[in-house]
């Protein structure tokens, strides 16, 4: 399983912590979040509502927090 740890790159504090606290984790890797702001992102028009509203919560909870872990099978 690979571990990604977005951070939202308003929190360049929190990118610092994760790098040094996660150091030598080899499963894991941050990096920080490079997407343009929500209001300048277009959805495709025939996209599944459903993966609209995980995303949407995903960003919602990468704004509120200042970072998401998304884990993906490897």
């Amino acid at each position: 399983m690979r571990i990604f740890v977005v951070v939202g790159k308003h929190r360049p504090d929190l990118y610092q912590y994760f790098v040094a606290g996660l150091a030598g984790v080899q499963q894991v890797e941050v990096i920080v979040d490079r997407r343009i702001g929500r209001e300048n992102a277009q959805h495709p028009v025939d996209a599944d509502i459903d993966n609209r509203r995980v995303a949407r919560n995903v960003y919602d909870e990468l704004h509120e927090r200042g970072f998401v872990i998304v884990r993906l099978p490897s």
